[in-house]
């Protein structure tokens, strides 16, 4: 057996397991429906390289669609400090310039992309951009590398910091450069999608280190609007150069804020994701994630509540609960077991234990530098504590004098212990108490420190800290662990799936003042557009309205199918249908005129196979006309024409806000096309 059975950890050296056994979870699918938060914010182990990756292989296979992927090696960001302290020492003037430093780099990857693409190169005008192409450099050399040697020749020594930043547009003549892209992309109907990852390689946690990351982020929410969503770029980020961002930043809350997901796991996606991987790696036949993981689990471990006694060592992070299995695998590998027990995890979690408090003081230590005295503070006291005892522990260390600068400077901003447990609890080191749910909470999502702590607060320290702190009592048993806490679910905070549920919410009442009929046909329109962008994102693609001369009359909407799904691999293989289309109408009952119009659209491309979108309260052909015509267009041409209630698509809407069936769209879809096939056009008797 390999040492790492369920993948690597590291996304570049993991890419078979990313190709074959990836989990899109919730804020996978966010990315893919829209581009209103292309700041990608996530702790260390989140997943964010994976999701560059896949969201970059994603937006490759679309038709008019081109992936670029910018990811700095950390020499190439230490070689930038230099050229970038000509912008001088303060923030906003080093993030001004390093804003237009990179928005000019991403235009450069990009024309360089254009003109050397047979299909679209003679779309440039390349006369009025020559001398930037020519001095720009080869593919083979790193964006790092061409930032520097632009820079050197464009700023002048003599100046002041102020005057190179005023002049900084105008030498790199980003005005123009923006004209000739826009143009070249409109003509060429194609879209460039830019990923930007490892933005934490070569990271100084100073004024120019946070500076340059930030002008980046910047660099890639103004070039959205700039060049007309025609080039659209994604940063990914880690949360404490976010916060690190936020704190420096004075027009955080403007410009960023708003932009920004954070990455989110739970039980629910992380158990899918393992299981995805077990399946994979071991070639299990089996479908349903739990029977995935009880083939190779046993005892203790089986079931939903086996998986998360080992998930309670973990900070619910992929990186983590891969970590640990791996090890655990390895180790049942050792004792010719093909199954995990739970001496396995015992046997690796102390050293996990120790990593995981190490990376969590690296992660926070320049906002938070004094985070590992205050942690081991802790050493050796119970699990579960209340804050009238927790106070003299933070106490001890309140009154010291005897660290190093930095960690006593933030020693001393401190008024009392209430603020550094609440700096505790944002950073997810203790969980608190909630009396309503009974129920431990965590925050994992880089939220403020705005809980408030009474004396009788019950606060407990995240499970995965204690075997490395020998909290509860030295050498702590997982089993004892988990008796400890069987009357407790630990909650994690989760700000992203509350963004994504506001949304989806807000689109179900949207529909809800929708009337039916000619006046309300257009809203009807927009609606079905977004709802089928939402819950097709990931198997349809360029959802638009559909092409036609007399578009003002047009109720319908087309998009690409990417044959991801079973459901769309089935359509495309059995009706040679690439284009979808979904025939809008703001009413319920449906005769020839419509199967006439939609028939008439069904050639090439749009193979032979469609939907008509009603008012209807279900998805049930009525016996007469409607059923009638279906038939006719079967029998007589070999189309099917699918009928979809707003309902239907309504409901699974709303699914999406607490997904537990990751395909259930897919096979209610595959359900109904069996309906189809069996019950409203059996076989007829020759």
């Amino acid at each position: 057996m390999k040492g790492n059975v369920l993948g690597d950890i590291r996304a570049e050296q993991d890419q078979n397991m990313l190709d074959t056994a990836f989990w899109e979870s919730a804020d996978y699918k966010s990315l893919l429906e829209s581009y209103d938060r292309p700041i990608v914010v996530g702790r260390r182990g989140t997943g964010k390289s994976a999701l560059a990756y896949r969201l970059s292989k994603h937006w490759s296979s679309k038709p008019k669609t081109l992936a670029l992927s910018i990811s700095p090696e950390e020499e190439q960001v230490i070689g930038l400090r230099d050229i970038f302290e000509q912008f001088g020492e303060k923030y906003l003037h080093i993030k001004a310039g390093t804003k237009m430093a990179w928005r000019y780099a991403i235009y450069m990857e990009i024309l360089v992309e254009l003109v050397g693409h047979y299909k679209y190169k003679n779309n440039v005008d390349i006369s009025q951009v020559r001398d930037h192409y020519t001095s720009w450099g080869s593919r083979r050399q790193s964006i790092s590398t061409k930032i520097r040697k632009k820079l050197k020749s464009v700023l002048n020594e003599s100046d002041s910091p102020q005057s190179r930043i005023a002049d900084l547009s105008d030498n790199l003549e980003l005005d123009l450069l923006e004209e000739v892209l826009l143009e070249a992309l409109e003509k060429s109907e194609v879209q460039y999608v830019v990923f930007a990852d490892r933005l934490d390689e070569g990271y100084s946690p100073d004024n120019l280190g946070v500076g340059i990351i930030d002008g980046f982020i910047q660099a890639a929410i103004d070039i959205k609007s700039r060049m007309k969503e025609k080039i659209v770029a994604f940063a990914f980020v880690r949360d404490n150069i976010y916060r690190a961002i936020s704190k420096l930043d004075p027009d955080f809350t403007r410009n960023i804020e708003g932009q920004t997901l954070r990455l989110h796991w739970d039980e629910y996606n992380l158990f899918n994701l393992v299981c995805f991987r077990l399946k994979s790696a071991f070639n299990c036949e089996h479908e349903n994630s739990v029977r995935i993981w009880n083939h190779y689990a046993a005892k203790e471990l089986k079931g939903r509540e086996g998986f998360r006694l080992a998930l309670k060592l973990t900070l619910y992070r992929p990186r983590d609960i891969l970590v640990l299995l791996n090890e655990a695998f390895l180790k049942a590998n050792s004792n010719d077991r093909n199954q995990i027990i739970l001496e396995d995890i015992e046997y690796t979690a102390k050293t996990i234990s120790t990593n995981r408090l190490n990376d969590l003081h690296k992660e926070y230590e320049y906002i938070f530098p004094s985070i590992e005295e205050f942690t081991k503070s802790f050493y050796g006291c119970a699990s579960e504590i209340s804050v009238r005892d927790a106070k003299p522990l933070i106490d001890n260390v309140l009154s010291q004098d005897r660290f190093e600068r930095r960690k006593q400077q933030d020693i001393f901003i401190f008024s009392d212990s209430r603020q550094v447990l609440q700096r505790l609890y944002s950073v997810g080191f203790i969980g608190i108490h909630n009396e309503q749910s009974a129920s431990f909470v965590f925050c994992h999502d880089g939220k403020d420190p705005d809980r408030e702590f009474s004396e009788e607060t019950r606060i407990l320290v995240h499970p995965c800290y204690w075997l490395s702190l020998a909290i509860g009592k030295s050498g702590i048993k997982l089993e004892e662990a988990e008796e400890i806490h069987d009357e407790y679910e630990i909650e994690i905070t989760s700000e992203s799936k509350a963004i994504r549920n506001r949304r989806i919410e807000s689109l179900v009442q949207e529909l809800h003042e929708i009337k039916e009929g000619r006046e309300g046909a257009y809203d009807f329109e927009s609606w079905c557009m977004n709802a089928i962008k939402i819950i097709f994102a990931g198997t349809l693609c360029n959802v638009e309205a559909h092409p036609n001369k007399n578009a003002l009359q047009q109720r319908d909407i087309v998009a690409t199918n990417l044959e991801e799904s079973k459901f769309w691999k089935r359509v495309f293989n059995d009706y040679k249908t690439r284009q979808i289309i979904f025939e809008i109408k703001n009413y319920k009952e449906i005769g020839a005129v419509e199967y006439r119009q939609l028939n008439s659209y069904l050639s090439n491309d749009y193979g032979s196979f469609a939907f008509i979108v009603t008012r209807a309260l279900n998805n049930n052909l009525e016996k007469g006309k409607e059923l009638n015509w279906a038939r006719e267009l079967y029998y007589e041409h070999k189309k099917i024409i699918i009928v979809l209630s707003y309902k239907f698509i309504e409901k699974h809407l709303k699914k999406l806000r607490n997904p537990q069936k990751h395909d259930a769209l897919d096979k209610e879809l595959n359900s109904l096309l069996d309906t189809y096939v069996r019950r409203y056009f059996p076989n007829k008797c020759k």
